[in-house]
């Protein structure tokens, strides 16, 4: 028989505030507890417009496991027919634990008037990166469309991707971004797992 974890966390609140302190051994203090959370998870949003300088997080995920893949397209067509920014314009900013390709620090950008963490696709496009697992590459580079992986990474603590328009003045349009990854134990809400206290998480 397979042991089903549930999905979610409930509160039960009676009003009743108990202010009592149990003591616990010694053995006890300081360990909480965590419990393995194994799934395969494939998560994708279609069509999704980013406005003038806007941040869009896709996933910001406190757990442990194995990113198998991100990948986006984004095409210069909004999803109501009309012309936006360059596919070229989009920044991603993916964080695994400590590491983020491209860096934590924000960049000024001069010509979008804002700061932008992360590589943007044009920047990914000049230095044309070839396919290598841990990077970020480009499998369709045009004008008007761009495809853009990520394939391969294990983590610890903390997976976040957002995904940011740079161009001072127009919408971007993400046709999908796919993002999946092989959970070992997730450290918030939605499980009941926990991690230890003395996890590094958040970075």
């Amino acid at each position: 028989m397979v042991d089903v974890l549930p999905d979610g966390v409930s509160d039960v609140v009676d009003g009743v505030v108990d202010t009592d302190t149990i003591m616990l051994i010694p053995s006890q203090m300081g360990v909480e507890r965590q419990v393995d959370d194994n799934r395969n998870i494939v998560e994708r949003r279609r069509k999704l417009t980013i406005t003038s300088k806007a941040t869009e997080v896709v996933l910001d995920q406190l757990e442990a496991g194995s990113l198998d893949y991100v990948l986006i397209k984004a095409s210069r067509t909004l999803a109501d027919g009309t012309e936006g920014a360059l596919p070229g314009k989009i920044a991603v900013f993916l964080q695994l634990d400590g590491y983020a390709q491209g860096g934590f620090e924000s960049i000024y950008d001069s010509t979008a008037g804002m700061s932008v963490s992360g590589l943007t696709l044009q920047t990914m496009s000049e230095l044309n990166l070839p396919e290598q697992i841990g990077m970020w590459y480009l499998t369709v580079d045009q004008t008007d469309t761009k495809v853009a992986l990520f394939r391969g990474r294990t983590y610890s603590h903390r997976l976040r991707l957002s995904i940011i328009n740079t161009d001072p003045s127009s919408s971007v349009n993400i046709d999908f971004v796919e993002i999946a990854r092989t959970r070992r134990i997730a450290k918030e809400g939605k499980s009941n797992a926990r991690g230890f206290s003395n996890d590094q998480m958040g970075y």
